[in-house]
């Protein structure tokens, strides 16, 4: 994060303002596709150690772990942090198909780099599968929140 905000503080004139929107939970759910990586692995069709080496690389912040960091790369100020939870006007609960299809969009490419195209659509199809164990998690687990992070360049 410190090189984040370093380099941004080189883009944003003195007093300007950045906006930073995380999410905040939900990604829990990527041991389902790690499940079902797992799964691959105990049918031959993939090597542990090429599961055992990926790496997801994504930071969620909590608003005191933000804060933190802010403060230790003095570049900005935080005039607003919030962890808010808006509700979607689309749906009304949890759908794991949508959801499911949102992290492959994201990770697809990622997945592909490191494992090939054929074992990461396999990974996602069977992912898929396994909605109803998911929607169960979803309806338990999950709420769709994000911490919204307004910043004043010193």
């Amino acid at each position: 994060m410190e090189m984040f905000f370093n380099a941004r503080a080189e883009e944003i004139v003195p007093r300007g303002m950045m906006v930073l929107i995380s999410p905040f939970s939900g990604w829990d759910s990527l041991n389902f596709l790690g499940s079902s990586l797992m799964d691959l692995v105990n049918e031959g069709m993939l090597d542990e150690s090429l599961v055992d080496s990926f790496n997801v690389p994504i930071y969620l912040p909590s608003p005191d772990g933000i804060t933190k960091v802010v403060e230790k790369n003095g570049c900005f100020v935080i005039e607003n942090i919030e962890l808010t939870c808006p509700l979607s006007k689309l749906v009304d609960e949890a759908d794991a198909n949508t959801f499911i299809i949102n992290l492959r969009a994201i990770l697809e490419g990622l997945f592909i780099n490191h494992f090939g195209s054929k074992i990461a659509k396999e990974a996602f199809t069977r992912t898929i599968l396994k909605n109803k164990e998911i929607s169960a998690w979803m309806k338990a687990n999950y709420k769709a929140c994000q911490l919204f992070i307004a910043l004043k360049r010193k």
